[in-house]
């Protein structure tokens, strides 16, 4: 006779989860997927063996702190599935025809770059823009087109990373502050020096694909994943 888990056991894990301290709702889904695969795997062996010995054997195959270490991994897995989204968005514009748009931004910087005799001006009118613009993303564009909010009181660790990225748009806030620094040093005054412009260039161009990417591209990947898969706890 082949058994598997009541909707009460079911409760009874995601119950163990809680106390265990494992509050996100996403991680508590995997981690009773996986509690439970291995109770019923026990179950098609010994079908009289009892729910709570079962538990119990399933928590020592993991070790000792078994759980804590497979909350570790799944939340690993998840940053290295989302990091390998971005990179692979960040290498298409390495290839044709994104390659293309990329050449495009590398020569409009590099044709500033050499039209103006004092490349620091230059960059001040890109960065001081970008930080101008990091603020209004951080207080008006996330909250209002990106941010997820959830209909229950569940937090969710797909949404803390979602948060994060968020919090990571500070460091563009700092780019006048970090231009000013380093204009003060005799390697980074580069004045109509041909090869320290294509390198500026070639390091804005990136930046400005990988600032799209991180802050438009990977958040609507990540609500998409959301709303597939925990449609039911958005608003």
């Amino acid at each position: 006779m082949y058994r598997t888990l009541t909707e009460e056991q079911v409760k009874k894990l995601y119950a163990f989860c809680v106390k265990s301290e494992i509050y996100e709702y996403d991680l508590q889904i995997e981690i009773v997927d996986h509690l439970a695969s291995s109770i019923e795997d026990q179950w098609s062996n010994n079908p009289e063996l009892s729910f709570g010995w079962a538990l119990k054997n399933s928590l020592q195959r993991f070790g000792k702190n078994g759980l804590r270490k497979l909350e570790r991994k799944l939340k690993k897995q998840l940053r290295r599935k989302f990091n390998l989204v971005l990179w692979h968005y960040f290498l298409e514009y390495f290839k044709l025809p994104k390659i293309i748009s990329t050449a495009v931004l590398f020569l409009s910087f590099y044709t500033i770059l050499r039209l103006v005799p004092n490349n620091i001006i230059v960059l001040y009118s890109i960065t001081i823009p970008a930080a101008l613009f990091s603020l209004y993303y951080h207080y008006y564009i996330f909250p209002k087109k990106i941010e997820i909010h959830t209909t229950s009181n569940k937090s969710f660790i797909l949404l803390d990373y979602l948060n994060n990225i968020n919090k990571r748009i500070g460091v563009f806030a700092q780019l006048p502050y970090w231009v000013m620094l380093f204009s003060y040093q005799p390697t980074f005054r580069c004045s109509n020096i041909w090869w320290k412009e294509v390198t500026i260039s070639a390091a804005l161009a990136c930046l400005v694909v990988l600032f799209y990417g991180h802050f438009f591209f990977l958040p609507n990947k990540i609500r998409a994943y959301f709303f597939r898969n925990y449609l039911e706890n958005a608003d």
